[in-house]
């Protein structure tokens, strides 16, 4: 990351980019050869399945109607 960021500074004295996302692929990379023992291209695809099935969770939660269940966590 910090070789890259040397290139596109290319010598000049102040440049600007974008750190979040190198910040985020880096982060990223960790957690998957931590979690999954790959590297950030495996992880992401693991990262996207996962997002996935959080939506679909979300929206099979949200289409099975349980009597009063709604009332239990309005308080």
């Amino acid at each position: 990351m910090l070789e890259k960021w040397e290139q596109e500074r290319a010598g000049r004295v102040e440049f600007e980019t974008d750190v979040h996302k190198e910040l985020h692929d880096l982060s990223a990379d960790i957690i998957s050869r931590t979690a999954f023992g790959s590297n950030l291209q495996e992880g992401k695809r693991i990262f996207e399945l996962q997002e996935q099935q959080e939506h679909l969770v979300s929206e099979a939660i949200r289409s099975v109607y349980i009597p009063g269940f709604r009332k239990i966590f309005a308080h």
